[in-house]
């Protein structure tokens, strides 16, 4: 049996921009498009923020950004309609602004 080391004997030949470039093809591979939300999901969507704010419930978001999706716990500090941002205070402490229509999901933490 033939044991090598697969890429690893190849990557000291690579040049260091080869070396980028497949980095950076394998993170684009995992990029996604952006999930398709209907009427009924926004609503409900806006039902539990509203809850979640109302009783001061912590909320878990799923973000959508730049084809990636990220999470973020928190608790709702204001929400602007006319803006469709909401203000977060999130588990570190840091405040973080989550644009609505980036939302994937929401789901509230007990």
């Amino acid at each position: 049996m033939i044991r090598d080391r697969g890429n690893k004997k190849w990557v000291s030949l690579m040049l260091p921009e080869h070396v980028k470039m497949l980095k950076d093809m394998s993170v684009d591979l995992k990029r996604r498009d952006k999930p398709i939300l209907d009427e009924y999901q926004i609503q409900e969507f806006e039902e539990r923020l509203k809850y979640a704010q109302k009783f001061k419930l912590p909320v878990e978001f799923s973000i959508y950004e730049h084809g990636f999706i990220k999470e973020i716990v928190g608790r709702i500090i204001k929400m602007d309609s006319l803006e469709k941002k909401i203000k977060i205070k999130a588990i570190n402490d840091n405040i973080e602004y989550v644009d609505f229509n980036q939302i994937t999901n929401v789901q509230i933490k007990d």
